[in-house]
């Protein structure tokens, strides 16, 4: 008997975002003033850069995290961030 071959498998995000990266390489070409100001001040802190949603005819949404990768903020377009809790715990590992 013959073996199947391997199936390709990718990710959902992935699948969903094309051969688009997680980060935009033009990332302050998206990104407002109060958003860039508040990346910024959070970095100083530790938070990193984790994603970028681009969906079609909306703002960008700017998704950072803690340094442990526990905690999830968007930055909105006016520079407040507010909690991000729709990440699955195996996208960032």
């Amino acid at each position: 008997m013959n073996a199947p071959a391997a199936l390709k498998t990718q990710t959902a995000a992935s699948e969903r975002r094309g051969r688009q990266p997680a980060v935009p390489e033009q990332l302050e070409k998206l990104l407002s003033f109060e958003q860039s100001v508040t990346l910024t001040a959070k970095s100083r802190f530790g938070w990193t850069l984790a994603f970028v949603r681009r969906p079609l005819f909306q703002d960008v949404e700017v998704v950072i995290q803690n340094p442990e990768r526990t905690e999830f903020m968007s930055i909105e377009a006016d520079g407040s961030t507010k909690p991000f809790y729709n990440v699955r715990g195996g996208d960032f590992r």
